[in-house]
């Protein structure tokens, strides 16, 4: 075999095993233990809070997931703080989740669920609003509701949040007569005059 055309035979080779490698990327939604089960280049990570792990991209901006994902901000709002689309909720974060029509798309443990409904209560930022993603099924317990009162966090109120002290704590204590002389080791002072003569 001539030396150019065994060198075209590796290239193609090489060529058919990246085909291969790249067929075989885990989708968005896909199980794993570890962000490299997801994938080697270090583009996606795994959630493994998820049941089984979940593949996903995080910090997603709207209309930026690959074809089989959707970006979902989860925890948007905190109680008594709204969402404002200028400034999300420090506790937001936004996930590729796994696009699905029914829960047939999904893997064990995960429903086709719409993202904004309870209990999940997370926006969809990509710009077609109805997508529906694989989910973890969430069962009747835990959708209960929390029943205290909402802070006042967020408030605009002038007089739903007590008054902060910002002074310093030390402050009164410098000044209040201890009844102890720095000066010596600790000793109670008895007369102020022996200390300066």
């Amino acid at each position: 075999m001539q030396r150019g055309s065994l060198r075209s035979l590796f290239a193609l080779l090489a060529l058919l095993g990246l085909a291969l490698l790249g067929s075989c990327t885990p989708s968005i939604g896909d199980p794993c233990s570890v962000s490299s089960d997801c994938s080697i280049r270090g583009d996606r990570v795994c959630d493994s809070s998820q049941p089984e792990g979940y593949c996903t991209i995080k910090n997603c901006g709207g209309n930026t997931c690959p074809n089989d994902g959707a970006c979902v901000l989860f925890g948007a709002s905190l109680l008594g703080c709204p969402y404002d689309d200028r400034t999300p909720a420090r506790t937001a974060r936004t996930f590729c989740m796994a696009h699905c029509d029914a829960d047939k798309d999904c893997r064990s443990g995960y429903i086709c669920a719409d993202p904004k409904g309870t209990p999940w209560n997370a926006l969809v930022l990509d710009d077609d609003q109805t997508k529906r993603v694989c989910i973890p099924s969430i069962t009747s317990t835990s959708t209960q509701t929390s029943t205290a009162a909402t802070p006042v966090v967020c408030s605009a109120a002038p007089d739903a949040a007590p008054p902060i002290d910002a002074s310093p704590g030390w402050a009164n204590d410098a000044t209040r007569d201890s009844g102890m002389d720095a000066a010596r080791d600790g000793a109670p002072r008895t007369d102020a005059g022996t200390d300066a003569q």
